[in-house]
């Protein structure tokens, strides 16, 4: 068995894998979408039914280069409540006061009035979602180099193919006996 059977063997057992890495990747990668259309979904209806109250910005805190968090304090049935929001368009300082729209069911869940929505949400599809783009990614370019190979293979074969004939013709085409090295003896 030659060595490009052997290969396309090995390709045909693992032609599922590709395509379903290729497919597992496209799905990591819509997950951050959908989540964003959730987000955008809930917090259109915590402004609709939720209650609006007003916050202060206890502190601002500032933990690495793109790491900054906003944590709030508000009271909602006169029940003081906590909460931290991530700043990543809009960052205000100490003692800002911020109207926030909290869900009556769920006190802890609220939408500011930038448009943040309580705690860090979203970051582990956000991380997913990379993840799929480096799976399909590879994948992809995997699946391309095989058929790119396999047209460099066809190439070749066919100028091999191309050679042994030339060479074949020559031969049948030599004619004996006209010319001779001369002899070493």
């Amino acid at each position: 068995m030659t060595v490009v059977k052997i290969v396309r063997i090995w390709w045909r057992w693992r032609y599922p894998a590709y395509l379903l890495g290729i497919v597992a990747g496209m799905v990591m990668m819509w997950l951050p979408l959908k989540t964003f259309d959730d987000q955008e979904a809930w917090e259109t209806r915590l402004r609709a039914d939720g209650v609006p109250i007003q916050a202060v910005i206890h502190e601002t805190v500032y933990k690495a280069r793109n790491s900054r968090t906003m944590h709030l304090r508000y009271q909602f049935a006169g029940v003081p409540h906590r909460a931290e929001v991530g700043c990543w368009e809009v960052c205000l300082p100490a003692d800002t006061s911020v109207r926030i729209w909290v869900d009556p069911d769920d006190p802890e869940d609220f939408v500011t009035e930038f448009g943040t929505l309580s705690g860090h949400r979203g970051r582990l599809q956000g991380v997913i979602g990379a993840a799929g783009l480096i799976l399909a990614g590879t994948t992809l370019a995997a699946v391309v180099g095989h058929f790119l190979g396999r047209r460099r293979d066809r190439r070749r074969r066919a100028w091999q193919s191309q050679q042994r004939e030339q060479r074949r013709r020559q031969f049948l085409n030599a004619t004996g006996g006209t010319k001779r090295k001369p002899s070493r003896r």
